[in-house]
């Protein structure tokens, strides 16, 4: 629910859930708040820890869940990730450093409470600016088990003991406000062939490979769900870190490189043009679309938001849709 600031004339919210997301398939839910920076630390804090008291966090050895644990999304703990990003300066039209310093204090004054309020049951990482030499999440994850969790669980590699009852946390601030867009595949695409675009899109091939899109993190996941709700396929999900540079749309521009040219193999292997019209975008991509929230999304939010009847109108929205997310 929002929260007006009561010490300012303006009717920005200091606090607002802008989305509320929850993926069953990952076992996963996400929320993005916006505001001023204490404000949301402390909305944030509170929901923390409220999700801490009240969900379990299922033993990684138990083979009763191992099933389900393929399937989730690769995770590190309960509260698996938070990221605090500065957003543009309402006045100024930029991010400007004082705006950053506050996104990254926020994000150490919410690692520090709930350490201090969960020290034996949860482990905190810091990333980006809220850490001292400014790490990037992926390097800090490399020094947890998220990359051999979930689906990206590597079957010949033994997982790691989960030494806290929560499990861990990444929390920090990224440089830039970072969006994050997924591409799920039919199951016409093996896992082999949606690697394949994973490679495509990474932006660190660029130098290496002559391929990506710049300051894109790729990754190829399982989606796994009932027959019912159409089967088991593959996801590429995508950290856009520069989204003003590696945007959403250079990504389609990428994919729709990539849909043509697995079109051209099969035609190749089929040997006649009477299969030409199967082999169109849907052949491949069940759905793409984005996972959470823009800056310009956040930013449109929190000043156009002047009525309190918006702001309940707003919440009822986000609820409803949480909902249906839900099933």
């Amino acid at each position: 629910q929002q929260r007006k600031d009561e010490n300012n004339d303006s009717n920005t919210a200091a606090a607002a859930v802008v989305h509320a997301y929850a993926d069953i398939p990952y076992d996963r839910s996400s929320f993005h708040l916006a505001g001023r920076s204490d404000c949301v630390a402390e909305v944030a804090i509170s929901l923390i820890q409220n999700a801490l008291n009240e969900i379990e966090l299922k033993n990684n050895n138990n083979n009763d869940a191992s099933n389900k644990l393929e399937a989730r999304h690769p995770f590190v703990g309960l509260v698996d990730h938070v990221s605090v990003m500065s957003i543009t300066s309402q006045e100024s039209g930029t991010t400007t450093p004082t705006i950053t310093a506050a996104a990254a204090s926020s994000a150490r004054q919410i690692g520090s409470q709930i350490d201090q309020s969960n020290s034996n049951s949860i482990k905190i990482h810091y990333y980006g600016m809220a850490c001292p030499n400014n790490t990037p999440l992926a390097t800090v994850r490399r020094k947890t088990s998220f990359f051999n969790s979930g689906g990206a669980h590597d079957n010949n590699e033994k997982q790691q003991q989960q030494q806290y009852e929560k499990g861990e946390c990444t929390i920090g601030t990224p440089l830039e406000f970072v969006e994050n867009y997924n591409i799920r595949l039919t199951p016409n695409v093996d896992f082999g062939t949606a690697k394949t675009l994973t490679q495509v899109l990474r932006g660190r091939n660029i130098a290496t490979k002559g391929m990506g899109v710049p300051g894109v993190e790729a990754l190829t996941l399982p989606y796994i769900r009932h027959a019912d709700h159409g089967g088991n396929v593959y996801e590429v999900a995508c950290n856009l870190l520069e989204p003003k540079i590696g945007s959403v749309e250079q990504i389609e521009v990428e994919l729709e490189k990539w849909i043509q040219q697995q079109k051209q193999q099969l035609l190749s292997k089929d040997d006649g043009d009477d299969m030409n019209d199967q082999y169109d975008r849907d052949y491949f991509i069940e759905k793409a679309y984005r996972v959470g929230t823009t800056e310009e999304q956040c930013l449109s939010l929190l000043k156009n938001a002047d009525e309190d009847e918006y702001w309940m109108r707003y919440d009822q929205q986000v609820f409803s849709r949480f909902h249906e997310f839900l099933g």
